[in-house]
């Protein structure tokens, strides 16, 4: 009976073991597949980095309206908007030799037909300057670059901030020294605008002299001019004119006034322009001190003309004759012949003819004032 008893404990310890042996090989294949399972599932292909210090892991999947698609690992689809990434990374080594290597920027390949190139403000192409355009940092001057040439440039330097207008610079002057003082100057800009429809004209100058320490000269205007072109041949204009006299006793003479007038003419070079329309002109004199207010009838004419290949004729003539009182007319008339000193039509030199005329001048003043000048223009277009 006690055998009996021990071979069953026996051939019963001998079975347990083989059971729990089995068990444990049963869970060591079973560990060993899961590692295998966790290894072959693939970790995430992509990274992005967004500006704000966040990153995602996941795949790109598309753009949307200025914005691109990315998966997470659990499906789910963001949509996060182009200006806010900063940069899109590989994550896993490919088995495609083609493949970038881990960490380079993925930036979305255009070779993949199913996602469209990424906007210009990613993916900037640099563009080369067009041929004959300086660089930013200025040309780098020949060596034959004369004195002249360099004015120019710079000139033209600081107009570029103007460009929109057709700018005009005259100076000129009379320096004497010795048994006769002379000092003359002349100045003048002139800003124009224009296009089809309309023209803006603004005037700036005057001319400032003396002779042996006394002053014989101190004249400054200032006048704006706006036509509103319609499609035919007629505008509307509107005009302002300002004058300051030293020598006619004149502190100030404003005019002011509105009309029609016609082009006949109006090209680059070849221009008459006749305007007509009421007007008022009010005077302030001094030695004697005098106001004088009058309404008026405004004309004036605008002609220019060239003169062969190297020369133009500039003469503009406006009346002002008072309407209240029949005695007093004013007139003002300056002619102007410009000779080119260069192919590019910029330098010219000009000889310039201005009358002034008032029949009803201050008390001791005389009706006519002429003045001659030679000067350099400067133009800009």
């Amino acid at each position: 009976m006690d055998g009996l008893m021990g071979c069953f404990h026996l051939i019963t310890g001998r079975k347990y073991r083989w059971y729990s042996l089995r068990i444990m090989m049963l869970w060591l294949m079973v560990c060993s597949l899961g590692n295998v399972l966790s290894a072959a599932e693939p970790v995430p292909a992509e990274t992005l980095y967004l500006k704000s210090g966040e990153f995602l892991a996941g795949e790109s999947v598309g753009f949307e309206s200025g914005k691109i698609l990315f998966q997470l690992p659990d499906g789910s689809v963001r949509k996060i908007s182009l200006e806010d990434v900063d940069r899109l990374e590989y994550a896993e080594l490919a088995t495609d030799p083609d493949a970038p290597p881990p960490g380079e920027e993925l930036l979305v390949s255009n070779e993949n037909v199913e996602l469209p190139p990424l906007p210009a403000m990613i993916n900037q192409t640099p563009v080369p300057q067009p041929i004959g355009v300086s660089p930013e940092f200025g040309d780098v001057e020949d060596e034959n670059t004369s004195p002249w040439d360099r004015v120019e440039n710079y000139y033209d330097t600081c107009w570029e901030y103007a460009e929109i207008w057709t700018k005009r610079m005259e100076i000129g002057g009379t320096f004497l020294a010795g048994n006769t003082q002379r000092d003359y100057v002349t100045t003048a800009l002139q800003l124009e605008k224009s296009d089809d429809d309309n023209r803006f004209l603004f005037e700036i100058g005057g001319r400032w002299g003396q002779s042996n320490g006394i002053r014989d000269a101190n004249r400054w205007y200032g006048n704006t001019t706006l036509d509103v072109a319609r499609t035919t041949k007629w505008i509307v204009f509107v005009t302002n004119k300002n004058v300051y006299d030293e020598f006619e006793n004149l502190d100030w003479r404003g005019t002011i006034s509105s009309g029609l007038g016609y082009r006949f003419i109006n090209e680059k070079d070849r221009r008459l322009i006749v305007r007509v329309g009421p007007g008022g002109t009010h005077e302030i004199y001094n030695d004697p001190s005098m106001r004088r207010t009058t309404l008026d009838v405004f004309a004036e004419i605008e002609f220019h003309w060239p003169l062969g290949d190297h020369a133009k004729l500039e003469h503009k003539q406006t009346w002002t004759p008072s309407v209240d009182n029949i005695q007093i007319l004013r007139l003002t008339s300056e002619t102007g012949i410009l000779f080119k000193l260069d192919n590019k039509d910029r330098w010219n030199l000009r000889l310039g003819l201005l009358q002034v005329y008032n029949s009803y001048p201050n008390a001791g003043r005389k009706k006519n004032d002429f003045t001659g000048t030679v000067s350099l223009v400067y133009t800009r277009k």
